[in-house]
């Protein structure tokens, strides 16, 4: 075949892509971000991303830059001066073939900032708040603010109540807010705040002397009614310590099981609050719940008895409980590591007087209740062993009961895994959850699947039993998911994923393993694995991160339980290392070695 010249060349590897070009024989260039050309951006900086043939040598702007396995490049924070820049981007192969592509990018003046007017009234409507629906307490703020002409008057009005000023925040800033209340204590019907601008600094001429709105949300008030009680509905309820935006919701402080009562106190939007005790209020989402029946009485809680006996999966303490009051349980650790349970029982008082230990019982050493607060029963249950292996809540019709597991035997020789049950979930799946997606559009649902399977052979390998809870492409819901793990009585739970970040400040600033838990019960249990992955590895540290709060490891308290974020798809060195089945294989390694490393531990 007649060798055709490098222009040529060029335009045919361009024209093919890089898997027809592969095919050729031929090197390619593909520029994966930033995907315009020309292209523009107000920023200094320009962090460039492409994929040419791997094993070729490649510059960017005149840098040398890593080319990893996969083909893929990137050099992050490329200066850019003012005006048109034209950056070239050249590919070598190991046979004299050459790629020249020159990227043009011009860096813009910023954005000129809102220049909101001053010498005619305006109110901005977006700027509006409330603006969502508000229930308060008495004697409980309703904040109103709004963006108007700067240095004017203005006022607000909520629901039934008299004309109120608010202050501009700063000197010219035209920033409005005030926090208002209600006068009385009595219900008031919530309704939009009216909000006015009055122009006392303008002159005749410059239009309208007052502009009148009314806020998106309402605001209305509750008076102290202990009878407001709501009853949670069959799906139960999540309740949130406080409001916040935050990744994968949180933090929580319980889950209550159908027809808890909740003692409703305010609203905002979709969330209700509720007095929990005196000292003690929480969050939850409105559609979780019901109005009670007319008539409930306030629920209240007495106990005056508890007790703990053996069973079949370890040791049951039972807490004698009529009334629908709620309740959190959680794990706690001291300094040195030894864990305990500790049960809040709310809308209750402290009338404990006899606590029996039945001889059966081998895992739980003590039980003890203390007044922790007003209207708070604290029930701490001890251990025998440092090491609390997981527990289970069951409430019945008059008792709640906590089920204590007790820890696996341990085969005597080999490795400790050997006869015990692991469950694994990879993270995601199918095609409305692919997870993160990074320069091969790879998607992490497959990446998480196919280290699933790399684990589940190292785990049978050492004679473990492995239930893998997403098959396949399923993708249950994240409850399901939960479910299945306890369902299959498992032992340990490890759920895969790999990571991803925003990429807007470079592909290589953040990379690595990393390794997270939610209860005391699977810290070193997740310590032990992330100390293997970096060891193992050579992956840079991520973390080793507590108090996660994605829904399967927060749900099953059954078993220790911790997610693996195996390392960065959005990086592409991570990502090429994610895809090689090799390393996969390693990964699986470090692994199995840390949940033995745990096994063995004291």
């Amino acid at each position: 075949m007649r060798r055709m010249p490098a222009p040529a060349l060029v335009v045919l590897a361009l024209l093919l892509g890089p898997g027809l070009a592969a095919a050729q024989g031929l090197l390619t260039l593909e520029l994966l971000s930033p995907r315009e050309d020309p292209a523009s951006t107000p920023r200094e900086v320009v962090h460039v991303l492409g994929r040419t043939a791997p094993g070729a040598q490649v510059r960017v702007g005149g840098e040398p830059v890593t080319v990893h396995a996969t083909g893929v490049f990137a050099r992050d924070r490329v200066p850019l001066a003012p005006g048109v820049n034209h950056i070239t981007i050249e590919a070598r192969s190991a046979d004299g073939q050459t790629l020249v592509r020159t990227l043009e990018i011009e860096r813009t003046p910023p954005p000129p900032a809102v220049q909101w007017p001053t010498d005619r009234l305006f109110l901005d409507g977006a700027s509006l708040r409330p603006d969502q629906a508000l229930r308060v307490a008495p004697g409980e703020a309703v904040e109103v603010a709004v963006r108007a002409t700067p240095g004017q008057q203005v006022e607000a009005r909520l629901p039934g109540q008299g004309w109120q000023p608010l202050a501009e925040t700063g000197p010219a800033s035209g920033r409005y807010r005030a926090r208002l209340g209600f006068t009385g204590g009595d219900d008031i019907e919530a309704a939009p705040v009216q909000v006015r601008i009055r122009g006392v600094a303008l002159p005749r001429s410059a239009g309208p002397r007052a502009i009148t709105a009314l806020t998106p949300g309402a605001a209305g008030q509750w008076r102290a009614d202990p009878e407001r009680l709501f009853s949670v509905g069959p799906e139960g309820a999540e309740l949130l310590h406080g409001l916040h935006e935050v990744r994968l919701g949180g933090p929580y402080l319980a889950e209550l099981p159908p027809g808890a009562l909740l003692h409703a106190t305010g609203q905002r939007g979709e969330m209700l609050r509720v007095r929990l005790s005196p000292d003690t209020t929480a969050w939850v989402a409105e559609r979780s719940l019901a109005p009670a029946t007319p008539a409930t009485p306030p629920p209240h809680a007495a106990p005056t008895t508890m007790s703990v006996a053996g069973g079949a999966d370890g040791d049951v303490v039972n807490i004698p409980l009529l009334a629908r009051v709620p309740y959190a349980v959680r794990a706690v650790a001291d300094a040195a590591g030894r864990h305990a349970l500790e049960v809040e029982i709310f809308d209750s008082h402290h009338a404990v007087t006899w606590i029996t230990h039945r001889a059966g019982a081998r895992v739980v050493r003590e039980l003890t209740a203390e007044q922790a607060g007003p209207g708070r029963v604290r029930v701490r249950i001890a251990l025998h062993e440092p090491r609390l292996w997981g527990w289970r809540v069951e409430r019945t019709a008059n008792a709640l009961r906590i089920v204590v597991r007790a820890a696996p035997a341990l085969a005597a020789q080999g490795s400790p895994l050997a006869g015990l049950r692991v469950a694994l979930e990879p993270g995601h799946g199918s095609g409305d959850n692919l997870g993160a997606v990074g320069a091969t559009a790879v998607p992490e649902k497959d990446v998480n699947r196919w280290a699933v399977e790399a684990l589940k052979a190292e785990l049978e390998g050492v004679g473990a039993f492995v239930t893998v809870v997403r098959e396949n492409d399923d993708n249950p819901a994240l409850r399901e998911r939960a479910r299945r793990v306890v369902e299959s009585q498992a032992q340990l739970f490890v759920s895969v994923h790999a990571n991803a970040t925003d990429t807007s400040q470079g592909f290589l600033r953040t990379a690595g393993a990393s390794t997270y838990y939610k209860h005391a019960t699977a810290r070193d249990l997740a310590a032990a694995v992330q100390r293997r992955l970096l060891e193992q590895t050579g992956l840079d540290d991520f973390g080793l991160v507590g108090n996660f709060n994605y829904t399967p490891i927060r749900l099953v308290t059954w078993m220790p339980a911790i997610l693996v974020e195996q390392a960065f798809l959005s990086h592409p060195g991570d990502e090429a290392r994610l895809l090689d089945p090799a390393f996969r294989a390693l990964m699986a390694r470090a692994v199995r070695q840390g949940l033995e490393d745990f096994l063995r531990s004291p």
